[in-house]
């Protein structure tokens, strides 16, 4: 499971750093995957490719409380607090993140992934 979970980890954050890389969006997710965020709602693939030709990298990425969970031999969880600033930002872009990662054609590819607002600093 580590070498699954090092590699898994490292391609969720790249869906972060690489954001602004079509190509990565492209190679790295299922044909049928599904992106839920709010406040923007679902984003298939197709959209997501396209945003991500527009997009600017998150910097300062940290991912916390990281959750990897072995569903089956080919589907792997992730979940955790995900934050990271993009372009100019003065706050950062918050978020509870949950996704799944199956296994096709010998690479670990994002089937789906769901983010919603996380505010640490509130009690």
């Amino acid at each position: 499971m580590k070498s699954n979970k090092d590699a898994i980890l490292a391609l969720e954050r790249g869906f972060w750093e690489k954001s602004d890389d079509s190509k990565y969006f492209r190679e790295n997710m299922t044909d049928d995957a599904l992106n839920v965020i709010e406040p923007m709602g679902f984003v298939e693939k197709a959209q997501a490719v396209e945003m991500s030709a527009k997009s600017k990298p998150w910097t300062k990425v940290s991912m916390k409380d990281v959750h990897v969970q072995e569903l089956t031999d080919d589907c792997v969880s992730v979940a955790y607090h995900g934050e990271g600033y993009q372009g100019d930002a003065k706050e950062p872009y918050r978020a509870t993140v949950s996704s799944v990662y199956v296994h096709r054609d010998g690479n670990w590819k994002l089937a789906l992934t769901s983010h919603q607002p996380w505010k640490p600093d509130e009690k």
